[in-house]
């Protein structure tokens, strides 16, 4: 059975912000600053004092799909673990009513961080 972990950095920039939005943005930032970054599997949301730049960072598992696992698992771990993190990092910037652009991620299997070329 082989289970990937991976952590997951979705990247972003602020758009069209409301008013209202800023306001909040400006509010929270000391919650938000980089930090407090974490990955985790709920994601820490974090951005700069400038409001353009974001980032959330996620810690993702995700099964190959020759595993039994329950939900089964992918022919792609990597692919599917980003495009999660795309998807949970859209919905909460819609339920936040924060205007975004130029979302991207990028993820590192953890195992790949022990293993060595010899």
């Amino acid at each position: 059975m082989s289970l990937h972990i991976y952590r997951v950095t979705v990247r972003g920039s602020f758009a069209d912000l409301t008013d209202e939005a800023r306001a909040r943005i400006e509010a929270e930032f000391e919650t938000h600053d980089y930090l407090h970054a974490r990955f985790t599997p709920e994601g820490t949301f974090v951005y700069d004092v400038g409001m353009g730049a974001f980032s959330f960072r996620y810690e993702l598992r995700e099964h190959d799909a020759h595993d039994d696992a329950p939900g089964g698992g992918s022919d792609d771990p990597k692919a599917a673990v980003m495009a999660r993190a795309l998807a949970m990092a859209t919905a909460f910037l819609d339920e936040a009513g924060f205007g975004f652009r130029r979302l991207r991620a990028s993820a590192t299997d953890m195992a790949d961080m022990w293993s060595s070329e010899e």
